[in-house]
């Protein structure tokens, strides 16, 4: 559905809805489209096609500044 161009933009295949209260990403056609997000060849922030669902979550990599154990109270 989403072709990766790099680690911060995908690309739009076909042509994306959002809902009206702006929560989901809806192919053309679902009866819930009301305002369009994409049509093919735009180019999609990645963080914005994991929030939507329409790529997988990247694995986030852990934080080697913060050191285990270390508590709020330490």
């Amino acid at each position: 559905m989403m072709r990766k161009l790099s680690d911060i933009f995908y690309e739009a295949d076909r042509r994306l809805f959002l809902t009206a209260d702006r929560s989901r990403v809806v192919e053309e056609g679902d009866p819930h489209a009301r305002f369009l997000f994409a049509r093919p060849g735009t180019r999609i922030r990645a963080a914005d096609a994991e929030r939507y669902g329409l790529v997988k979550a990247r694995k986030r990599a852990p934080n080697k500044a913060r050191k285990q154990g270390a508590g709020k109270g330490a």
